[in-house]
């Protein structure tokens, strides 16, 4: 661990805070454990590509792991893909049990698993679309085809929030909407 670099955003603060008000300590454990496994998924992938990890960021969007390394397409794809695929694993593990919390931290898992698949930069499937996208059009063309699909996704994640009256929600989608257009505020 010596040399590798950590740093703490206010907006990390200010999303534990947010989770902590809407939930309380329960809600914090629960998502503390989700994202816990989504990056344990990360930094398997990594080991196995070969990928050194140089820093950690822990920002409005959970935990950033900065890594490099000599990897093809696939491979940052795999690493890319292997977080939001442990949270399901995880979720899934969690559903098995009679646990009340565990089947509460599962339900978080899922649905953090399922926003982070989005196609929205920052999140891992904004990034994978980045990917697929970049091998057909110029780079400029994909993150502004990301930029749209991103705020389409906030727009619906707000829709639903109104929907069914979810302050929370509705919330999400709006920090998704700044997040889709502004990705390095995250």
């Amino acid at each position: 661990m010596a040399g590798l670099a950590l740093s703490v955003s206010p907006g990390f603060v200010l999303l534990a805070a947010a989770v902590y008000f809407l939930g309380g300590a329960g809600a914090l454990a629960a998502m503390g454990a989700a994202a816990l496994a989504h990056e344990l998924g990360h930094l398997a992938a990594m080991f196995l590509t070969g990928a050194a990890v140089r820093g950690l960021r822990v920002t409005g969007c959970g935990l950033v792991i900065d890594y490099g390394g000599d990897l093809t397409r696939r491979e940052e794809m795999g690493v890319v893909a292997a977080g939001p695929l442990a949270g399901l694993f995880f979720a899934a593990l969690c559903f098995l049990t009679d646990i009340p919390f565990l089947i509460y931290t599962g339900a978080i898992a899922l649905l953090a698993a399922m926003f982070n698949l989005l196609p929205a930069l920052p999140m891992d499937g904004g990034r994978l679309a980045l990917y697929m996208l970049e091998g057909v059009m110029s780079e400029h063309a994909a993150a502004m085809v990301l930029r749209v699909t991103g705020t389409l996704c906030a727009l619906g994640v707000f829709a639903t929030g109104l929907y069914i009256r979810s302050l929370s929600a509705a919330a999400v989608g709006i920090w998704l909407g700044v997040l889709a257009n502004f990705p390095d505020m995250g």
